[in-house]
């Protein structure tokens, strides 16, 4: 192999599979990421520890360690994604996540073979799932995987996939954020202002390798976190909103990322964590970063489609 070239930027690609057994790899349809991937990274995690003896300061021998690679993705959703479903909600009664495939390329522009790198990503599950808007800025989505393994070659993995062609999914253009339950304004929104939102699913994944391997044998689900925060204006004074805190209140959050097609998130049984209202002399409306926690009464039917 002649490695005649630099790791070139914007030379990027990546698809995707779910695969039909933990660490099977490419299985069925080959599925496309956002057109608008912001990043990727791949880690190796730890390879060796050192290991000395009380003869010598220096390191005598370096203990190899199992397979713990990770993957960390951040993207601009569009409005036809099949990923954010794929990461969030769990199949079934049962609560289980599906294991996703990916195939990375770095240098694909180059006409060298030698001059390309593609990773091959199995076993992957997410550990959290973030997904982000405010004001005059895309949604993000910004994702951390634990993996069975990785390998690298200069051919890729699977067909490139035809690309995703929804629109790409902004906070203030398309869409909607609502509540139910609660004091509610302006036809069932949060509050007058909503600026921003933040939700993170944590899966607490526990990785489980046998006594007599390298690579995980199973990768299991744990309990499974929904939370989020908003940043609102406190409208009125904040009184209706505080009282909500200190009372309790249910209420559900639902999320239109775009217009017909698009993901909509439901966050059902939701309670506000606190409130603190702050009366100063800067000039702005009384506004909080106000925290929740989400109570979904199924693993399966957080994500689905806004209705045409």
């Amino acid at each position: 192999m002649a490695l005649d070239r630099l790791g070139e930027p914007f030379h990027g690609s990546i698809w995707y599979w779910v695969e039909s057994s933990y660490g099977g790899g490419e299985s069925g349809s080959t599925l496309p990421v956002s057109c608008k991937v912001q990043g990727a990274r791949i880690g190796s995690g730890d390879r060796q520890i050192p290991l000395r003896g009380f003869d010598s300061p220096l390191i005598c021998h370096l203990l190899k360690q199992t397979h713990e690679p990770t993957f960390h993705l951040e993207y601009i959703p569009q409005a036809d994604d099949t990923l954010i479903d794929d990461v969030i909600d769990r199949t079934g009664t049962c609560c289980e996540l599906q294991s996703l495939a990916f195939c990375v390329g770095a240098n694909t522009c180059l006409a060298s073979a030698d001059n390309k790198s593609y990773y091959y990503i199995v076993g992957a599950k997410p550990e959290t799932v973030r997904i982000s808007g405010s004001k005059n800025q895309p949604y993000m989505v910004t994702i951390d995987f634990q993996c069975k393994s990785v390998t690298t070659s200069t051919a890729l993995t699977g067909g490139e996939p035809t690309a995703l062609t929804g629109e790409y999914l902004q906070f203030n253009v398309a869409g909607e954020i609502t509540k139910t339950g609660g004091h509610v304004v302006n036809t069932d929104h949060i509050a007058f202002i909503t600026n921003a939102i933040d939700i993170t699913v944590t899966h607490q994944l526990d990785p489980n390798t046998d006594h007599d391997a390298l690579y995980k044998t199973y990768l299991v689900e744990g309990e499974m976190t929904v939370e989020g925060t908003v940043d609102i204006s406190l409208d009125g004074g904040g009184a209706s909103h505080f009282g909500e805190v200190l009372q309790n209140t249910n209420f559900t959050i639902t999320i239109d990322m775009g217009d017909s097609g698009a993901p909509r998130i439901t966050l059902p049984n939701c309670q506000w964590k606190s409130s603190e209202v702050d009366l100063n002399i800067n000039g702005e409306a009384i506004k909080e970063t106000a925290g929740f926690y989400a109570k979904p009464s199924s693993c399966s039917t957080i994500v689905t489609a806004v209705p045409a």
